[in-house]
């Protein structure tokens, strides 16, 4: 099953951040259901079954599970040859 990010929400303090490790939450559609997951939850789901989150902007792009020097897990977008990350552009929720 494909999945559309559409939202994102950010961690407080860092609402106007464009790091994608600053992503508190993500909301996911697909089958006419939405709902809102961690972040941790949908780097699982991306871990286990790559190419199934996607992010449209202009164009449509994959999401991938990432994990950071440090070792925090996080989503972002696969490829992106963007400067600015895709899945920031999404409406944030507050």
């Amino acid at each position: 099953m494909l999945l559309y990010a559409t939202k994102i929400k950010m961690c407080s303090g860092c609402e106007d951040s464009l790091c994608c490790q600053d992503i508190e939450s993500i909301c996911l559609e697909g089958n006419n259901v939405k709902t809102l997951h961690l972040k941790e939850t949908v780097h699982a789901l991306l871990k286990y079954n790559p190419k199934t989150v996607m992010v449209q902007d202009d164009e449509t792009f994959m999401l991938e599970a990432a994990t950071s020097s440090t070792g925090e897990t996080y989503v972002r977008t696969a490829n992106c040859p963007k400067k600015t990350d895709p899945l920031l552009s999404l409406p944030r929720l507050r």
